[in-house]
Protein backbone atom coordinates (compact mmCIF):
# COMPACT_ATOMS: atom_id res chain seq x y z
CA UNK A 1 0.00 0.00 0.00
CA UNK A 2 2.86 2.38 0.81
CA UNK A 3 4.29 1.84 -2.68
CA UNK A 4 0.96 2.74 -4.28
CA UNK A 5 0.74 5.89 -2.16
CA UNK A 6 4.25 6.93 -3.17
CA UNK A 7 3.48 6.29 -6.84
CA UNK A 8 0.37 8.48 -6.55
CA UNK A 9 2.35 11.24 -4.81
CA UNK A 10 5.08 11.14 -7.46
CA UNK A 11 2.49 11.18 -10.23
CA UNK A 12 0.73 14.16 -8.64
CA UNK A 13 4.04 15.98 -8.19
CA UNK A 14 4.93 15.41 -11.84
CA UNK A 15 1.49 16.58 -12.90
CA UNK A 16 1.80 19.76 -10.84
CA UNK A 17 5.29 20.36 -12.22
CA UNK A 18 3.93 20.00 -15.76
CA UNK A 19 1.17 22.53 -15.00
CA UNK A 20 3.73 24.98 -13.60
CA UNK A 21 5.95 24.55 -16.67
CA UNK A 22 3.02 25.10 -19.03
CA UNK A 23 1.90 28.23 -17.17
CA UNK A 24 5.47 29.53 -17.12
CA UNK A 25 5.88 28.79 -20.81
CA UNK A 26 2.56 30.46 -21.65
CA UNK A 27 3.52 33.63 -19.74
CA UNK A 28 7.00 33.58 -21.32
CA UNK A 29 5.41 33.32 -24.76
CA UNK A 30 3.00 36.21 -24.08
CA UNK A 31 5.84 38.46 -22.90
CA UNK A 32 8.04 37.46 -25.84
CA UNK A 33 5.26 38.27 -28.31
CA UNK A 34 4.68 41.67 -26.73
CA UNK A 35 8.39 42.45 -27.10
CA UNK A 36 8.43 41.12 -30.70
CA UNK A 37 5.53 43.38 -31.67
CA UNK A 38 7.86 46.34 -31.15
CA UNK A 39 10.44 45.09 -33.67
CA UNK A 40 10.36 47.31 -36.72
CA UNK A 41 10.34 45.64 -40.17
CA UNK A 42 13.63 45.86 -42.06
CA UNK A 43 11.81 46.50 -45.32
CA UNK A 44 8.57 48.10 -46.43
CA UNK A 45 4.90 47.24 -45.94
CA UNK A 46 2.28 47.70 -48.64
CA UNK A 47 -1.33 46.70 -49.21
CA UNK A 48 -1.91 43.74 -51.54
CA UNK A 49 -5.55 42.88 -52.06
CA UNK A 50 -7.10 42.71 -48.61
CA UNK A 51 -3.97 42.54 -46.48
CA UNK A 52 -0.52 44.01 -45.90
CA UNK A 53 2.66 42.36 -47.13
CA UNK A 54 6.31 42.96 -46.31
CA UNK A 55 9.21 43.15 -48.77
CA UNK A 56 12.87 44.18 -48.79
CA UNK A 57 14.11 45.96 -51.88
CA UNK A 58 17.76 46.87 -52.51
CA UNK A 59 19.47 48.61 -55.42
CA UNK A 60 18.07 50.61 -58.31
CA UNK A 61 17.28 50.01 -61.95
CA UNK A 62 16.46 46.83 -63.80
CA UNK A 63 16.31 43.97 -63.97
CA UNK A 64 14.83 42.97 -60.60
CA UNK A 65 16.11 39.77 -59.02
CA UNK A 66 13.16 38.27 -57.13
CA UNK A 67 13.91 35.78 -54.35
CA UNK A 68 11.34 33.11 -53.46
CA UNK A 69 11.89 31.30 -50.17
CA UNK A 70 11.60 27.60 -49.44
CA UNK A 71 9.02 25.98 -47.14
CA UNK A 72 10.45 28.00 -44.29
CA UNK A 73 9.22 30.29 -41.46
CA UNK A 74 12.25 32.57 -41.98
CA UNK A 75 10.74 34.23 -45.06
CA UNK A 76 12.92 36.90 -46.67
CA UNK A 77 15.61 36.40 -44.01
CA UNK A 78 16.98 33.46 -46.03
CA UNK A 79 18.16 35.99 -48.63
CA UNK A 80 19.07 38.88 -46.35
CA UNK A 81 22.87 38.33 -46.41
CA UNK A 82 22.89 37.72 -50.16
CA UNK A 83 20.91 40.88 -50.90
CA UNK A 84 23.30 42.95 -48.80
CA UNK A 85 26.29 41.61 -50.76
CA UNK A 86 24.90 41.87 -54.29
CA UNK A 87 25.63 45.01 -56.39
CA UNK A 88 23.23 47.92 -56.09
CA UNK A 89 23.39 48.59 -59.84
CA UNK A 90 20.27 46.46 -60.27
CA UNK A 91 17.32 45.75 -57.97
CA UNK A 92 17.00 42.80 -55.61
CA UNK A 93 13.70 41.92 -54.01
CA UNK A 94 12.78 39.46 -51.26
CA UNK A 95 9.49 39.19 -49.40
CA UNK A 96 7.50 37.31 -46.80
CA UNK A 97 4.68 35.19 -48.17
CA UNK A 98 1.26 35.79 -46.60
CA UNK A 99 1.29 35.00 -42.89
CA UNK A 100 5.09 34.81 -42.65
CA UNK A 101 7.06 37.25 -40.43
CA UNK A 102 5.73 40.77 -41.14
CA UNK A 103 3.21 39.84 -43.86
CA UNK A 104 -0.42 39.50 -42.81
CA UNK A 105 -2.18 36.26 -43.69
CA UNK A 106 -5.05 37.70 -45.75
CA UNK A 107 -7.83 35.47 -47.11
CA UNK A 108 -6.40 34.03 -50.33
CA UNK A 109 -5.96 30.25 -50.32
CA UNK A 110 -2.42 28.88 -50.21
CA UNK A 111 -2.33 27.77 -53.84
CA UNK A 112 0.55 28.16 -56.27
CA UNK A 113 -1.51 30.45 -58.48
CA UNK A 114 -2.59 32.76 -55.64
CA UNK A 115 0.96 32.94 -54.25
CA UNK A 116 2.14 34.00 -57.73
CA UNK A 117 -0.63 36.58 -58.01
CA UNK A 118 0.23 38.09 -54.63
CA UNK A 119 3.92 38.27 -55.51
CA UNK A 120 3.18 39.92 -58.86
CA UNK A 121 0.88 42.47 -57.22
CA UNK A 122 3.55 43.19 -54.58
CA UNK A 123 6.18 43.74 -57.28
CA UNK A 124 3.83 46.11 -59.12
CA UNK A 125 2.99 48.02 -55.94
CA UNK A 126 6.68 48.36 -55.02
CA UNK A 127 7.49 49.61 -58.54
CA UNK A 128 10.22 46.97 -58.93
CA UNK A 129 11.70 47.45 -62.43
CA UNK A 130 10.91 44.82 -65.04
CA UNK A 131 11.94 42.32 -66.26
CA UNK A 132 12.23 39.90 -63.35
CA UNK A 133 14.80 37.21 -62.67
CA UNK A 134 13.23 34.63 -60.37
CA UNK A 135 15.46 32.87 -57.82
CA UNK A 136 13.71 30.04 -55.99
CA UNK A 137 15.08 27.68 -53.36
CA UNK A 138 13.51 24.23 -52.76
CA UNK A 139 9.71 24.77 -52.44
CA UNK A 140 10.30 28.31 -53.71
CA UNK A 141 11.83 26.86 -56.87
CA UNK A 142 8.64 24.92 -57.48
CA UNK A 143 6.56 28.06 -56.95
CA UNK A 144 8.42 29.85 -59.77
CA UNK A 145 6.56 27.61 -62.22
CA UNK A 146 3.27 29.31 -61.40
CA UNK A 147 4.74 32.80 -61.81
CA UNK A 148 6.34 31.96 -65.16
CA UNK A 149 3.13 30.38 -66.43
CA UNK A 150 1.00 33.37 -65.43
CA UNK A 151 3.41 36.23 -66.25
CA UNK A 152 5.89 34.92 -68.87
CA UNK A 153 6.20 38.36 -70.48
CA UNK A 154 7.67 39.74 -67.23
CA UNK A 155 10.25 36.99 -66.64
CA UNK A 156 13.73 37.30 -68.16
CA UNK A 157 15.45 34.44 -66.31
CA UNK A 158 15.06 31.77 -63.63
CA UNK A 159 17.56 30.35 -61.14
CA UNK A 160 16.51 27.20 -59.28
CA UNK A 161 18.48 26.46 -56.11
CA UNK A 162 18.23 22.77 -55.22
CA UNK A 163 14.60 23.08 -56.24
CA UNK A 164 11.90 20.62 -55.32
CA UNK A 165 10.75 18.39 -58.16
CA UNK A 166 6.93 18.27 -58.10
CA UNK A 167 6.52 14.77 -59.60
CA UNK A 168 9.03 13.12 -57.27
CA UNK A 169 6.98 9.92 -57.16
CA UNK A 170 8.40 9.16 -60.63
CA UNK A 171 11.86 8.65 -59.14
CA UNK A 172 11.20 7.49 -55.56
CA UNK A 173 10.00 4.15 -54.26
CA UNK A 174 6.68 4.32 -52.36
CA UNK A 175 8.49 3.77 -49.05
CA UNK A 176 11.01 6.59 -49.60
CA UNK A 177 8.38 8.89 -51.09
CA UNK A 178 6.28 8.53 -47.95
CA UNK A 179 9.32 9.13 -45.76
CA UNK A 180 10.47 12.38 -47.40
CA UNK A 181 6.94 13.76 -47.79
CA UNK A 182 5.63 13.10 -44.28
CA UNK A 183 6.04 16.75 -43.25
CA UNK A 184 6.31 18.42 -39.86
CA UNK A 185 4.21 17.35 -36.83
CA UNK A 186 1.69 20.17 -37.09
CA UNK A 187 -0.24 19.49 -33.89
CA UNK A 188 2.89 19.32 -31.74
CA UNK A 189 4.38 22.49 -33.26
CA UNK A 190 1.17 24.47 -32.69
CA UNK A 191 1.18 23.31 -29.07
CA UNK A 192 4.88 24.22 -28.71
CA UNK A 193 4.19 27.61 -30.28
CA UNK A 194 1.52 28.39 -27.68
CA UNK A 195 3.69 27.51 -24.69
CA UNK A 196 6.99 29.09 -25.71
CA UNK A 197 8.87 25.96 -26.72
CA UNK A 198 8.87 26.58 -30.49
CA UNK A 199 10.93 29.78 -30.28
CA UNK A 200 13.53 27.89 -28.24
CA UNK A 201 13.58 24.95 -30.68
CA UNK A 202 14.22 27.23 -33.68
CA UNK A 203 16.47 29.83 -32.07
CA UNK A 204 19.60 28.84 -34.05
CA UNK A 205 18.08 27.97 -37.40
CA UNK A 206 20.82 29.88 -39.22
CA UNK A 207 24.57 29.27 -38.88
CA UNK A 208 26.11 30.73 -35.71
CA UNK A 209 28.52 33.04 -37.55
CA UNK A 210 28.32 36.86 -37.16
CA UNK A 211 26.91 37.10 -40.69
CA UNK A 212 23.65 35.53 -39.45
CA UNK A 213 23.33 37.25 -36.07
CA UNK A 214 20.42 39.39 -37.26
CA UNK A 215 18.53 36.44 -38.78
CA UNK A 216 19.03 34.33 -35.65
CA UNK A 217 17.51 37.09 -33.53
CA UNK A 218 14.51 37.93 -35.73
CA UNK A 219 13.35 34.50 -36.91
CA UNK A 220 12.61 32.94 -33.48
CA UNK A 221 11.22 36.23 -32.16
CA UNK A 222 8.59 36.30 -34.93
CA UNK A 223 8.07 32.55 -35.23
CA UNK A 224 4.68 32.83 -33.54
CA UNK A 225 3.51 34.80 -36.58
CA UNK A 226 5.03 32.44 -39.14
CA UNK A 227 4.22 29.04 -37.68
CA UNK A 228 0.55 28.74 -38.65
CA UNK A 229 1.07 29.98 -42.22
CA UNK A 230 4.03 27.64 -42.71
CA UNK A 231 1.99 24.66 -41.52
CA UNK A 232 -0.87 25.80 -43.77
CA UNK A 233 1.51 25.70 -46.74
CA UNK A 234 2.40 22.17 -45.70
CA UNK A 235 -1.29 21.24 -45.74
CA UNK A 236 -1.51 22.47 -49.35
CA UNK A 237 1.82 20.98 -50.43
CA UNK A 238 0.35 17.94 -52.18
CA UNK A 239 -2.07 19.93 -54.33
CA UNK A 240 0.59 22.54 -55.14
CA UNK A 241 2.96 19.79 -56.28
CA UNK A 242 0.25 18.23 -58.44
CA UNK A 243 -0.50 21.55 -60.13
CA UNK A 244 3.20 22.41 -60.52
CA UNK A 245 3.85 19.05 -62.21
CA UNK A 246 1.52 20.18 -65.00
CA UNK A 247 3.70 23.22 -65.77
CA UNK A 248 6.50 21.71 -67.83
CA UNK A 249 7.97 24.50 -69.95
CA UNK A 250 9.49 27.94 -69.51
CA UNK A 251 10.01 28.16 -73.26
CA UNK A 252 13.34 29.81 -74.05
CA UNK A 253 13.61 31.75 -70.77
CA UNK A 254 17.22 31.26 -69.56
CA UNK A 255 17.43 28.80 -66.67
CA UNK A 256 20.22 27.93 -64.23
CA UNK A 257 19.84 24.86 -62.01
CA UNK A 258 22.07 24.92 -58.91
CA UNK A 259 22.28 21.48 -57.35
CA UNK A 260 23.59 20.37 -53.94
CA UNK A 261 26.22 17.65 -54.27
CA UNK A 262 27.31 16.83 -50.73
CA UNK A 263 26.92 13.04 -50.45
CA UNK A 264 26.40 13.25 -46.68
CA UNK A 265 23.52 15.73 -46.76
CA UNK A 266 20.84 13.12 -45.96
CA UNK A 267 22.75 11.37 -43.17
CA UNK A 268 20.86 13.12 -40.37
CA UNK A 269 17.38 11.87 -41.33
CA UNK A 270 17.89 8.85 -43.60
CA UNK A 271 19.66 6.12 -41.65
CA UNK A 272 19.09 3.18 -44.00
CA UNK A 273 22.03 3.09 -46.49
CA UNK A 274 19.78 1.68 -49.21
CA UNK A 275 17.29 4.55 -48.93
CA UNK A 276 20.09 7.11 -48.70
CA UNK A 277 21.66 5.84 -51.93
CA UNK A 278 18.24 5.82 -53.59
CA UNK A 279 17.59 9.40 -52.49
CA UNK A 280 20.95 10.67 -53.76
CA UNK A 281 20.50 9.00 -57.15
CA UNK A 282 16.88 10.11 -57.47
CA UNK A 283 17.68 13.72 -56.57
CA UNK A 284 20.40 13.83 -59.23
CA UNK A 285 17.89 12.59 -61.84
CA UNK A 286 15.23 15.08 -60.75
CA UNK A 287 17.70 17.97 -60.90
CA UNK A 288 18.77 16.98 -64.41
CA UNK A 289 15.12 16.75 -65.44
CA UNK A 290 14.61 20.36 -64.34
CA UNK A 291 16.88 21.39 -67.22
CA UNK A 292 14.10 20.36 -69.61
CA UNK A 293 11.97 23.28 -68.39
CA UNK A 294 13.87 25.58 -70.76
CA UNK A 295 15.57 25.32 -74.14
CA UNK A 296 18.31 27.55 -72.70
CA UNK A 297 19.41 25.87 -69.47
CA UNK A 298 22.54 24.82 -67.62
CA UNK A 299 23.31 23.01 -64.38
CA UNK A 300 25.82 23.95 -61.69
CA UNK A 301 26.59 21.14 -59.23
CA UNK A 302 28.14 22.10 -55.89
CA UNK A 303 29.97 19.02 -54.52
CA UNK A 304 30.42 20.39 -50.99
CA UNK A 305 27.02 22.00 -50.47
CA UNK A 306 23.93 20.71 -48.71
CA UNK A 307 20.33 21.60 -49.50
CA UNK A 308 20.65 25.17 -48.17
CA UNK A 309 23.09 26.34 -50.82
CA UNK A 310 22.19 29.95 -49.98
CA UNK A 311 23.77 29.36 -46.55
CA UNK A 312 26.50 26.84 -47.41
CA UNK A 313 27.86 28.66 -50.47
CA UNK A 314 26.16 32.05 -50.85
CA UNK A 315 28.95 33.35 -53.08
CA UNK A 316 28.03 30.76 -55.72
CA UNK A 317 24.44 32.01 -55.62
CA UNK A 318 25.67 35.58 -55.98
CA UNK A 319 27.87 34.62 -58.93
CA UNK A 320 24.94 32.88 -60.63
CA UNK A 321 22.72 35.92 -60.10
CA UNK A 322 25.33 38.31 -61.50
CA UNK A 323 25.91 36.04 -64.48
CA UNK A 324 22.18 35.84 -65.20
CA UNK A 325 21.84 39.63 -64.92
CA UNK A 326 24.60 40.07 -67.49
CA UNK A 327 23.00 37.47 -69.73
CA UNK A 328 19.53 39.01 -69.79
CA UNK A 329 20.75 42.61 -70.08
CA UNK A 330 22.93 41.69 -73.05
CA UNK A 331 19.98 40.35 -75.01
Amino acid sequence: MKIIKWIKRIAMALFLLLIVLLITGFIFEKISRAIAEKIKPDGQITEVGNHKMHYLKEGTGGPTVVFETAFDPAGHLQWYHIQKDLPKTYTTFSYDRSGILWSERGTNPKTGEKIAEELHALLEKSKAPKPYILVGHSFGGMLTRFFVQKYPQDVAGVILIDSQYPADEKYLSPELHGMVNQGLPGGFLKFANTFGAARLMFRNMFPLSPQYKYQNSIMPALLYKSADATLEEQDHMKSIKTEAAGITSFGSIPLYVLTAGDKTRYDSFIKDPKFKTEMLEAWDKMQKDLLNLSTDSKQIVLPTSGHYINQDQPKIVEEAVNEMVKKVTAQ
